[in-house]
């Protein structure tokens, strides 16, 4: 959100803009009448404070531990930190069962956000890892074998086969 004020002799106009450039342009309509002065200031709404909040001590680019170069590292720094706030958590609470909770919830999301996240930079950096690799074949082509109406037939050995034989 944009807010811009124009301050005249004896009045104020303020006016809120979702869009800068509807707040840049009542600016100049503004200045065009002479005011005193006019402000232009950007405000931030609660929902984009908690988000830079949340950003500025869970996004592993964003805060302090960003300079750690092994995302691993980083990683397991966060797990750490996240255990203790749940010891921390259940000594406020004065519940162990607490803590057990919410330590495993801890690990749980954690996990699979890291996992999630290294399985998307995978998929960017070397997008070849998904693809299948020459030799390959499911589980019922790597015996090379079908046995249908209790006859065994023999399989293709250049064709990798499929999720339904």
């Amino acid at each position: 959100m944009y807010k811009v004020t124009a301050y005249f002799r004896d009045k104020k106009i303020s006016q809120i803009f979702y869009d800068v450039y509807d707040a840049i342009d009542f600016r100049d309509v503004m200045d065009a009448n002479y005011p005193k002065k006019v402000t232009f200031e950007k405000e931030f709404s609660m929902r984009e404070w908690v988000y830079n909040c949340w950003n500025s001590v869970m996004d592993d680019q964003r805060n302090p531990l960003s300079a750690i170069p092994d995302f691993g590292t980083r990683h397991m720094i966060m797990q750490v930190l996240a255990w203790m706030w749940c010891i921390t958590f259940a000594i406020i609470v004065g519940s162990w069962s607490a803590f057990g909770i919410s330590a495993v919830a801890h690990i749980v999301l954690l996990g699979a956000i890291a996992i999630t996240v290294a399985t998307f930079e995978t998929a960017k950096r070397r997008p070849e890892s998904f693809s299948f690799r020459a030799g390959y074949h499911s589980a019922d082509r790597a015996r090379q074998n079908m046995w249908i109406n209790g006859q065994k037939i023999k399989l293709d050995p250049d064709d990798p086969g499929g999720e339904h034989e």
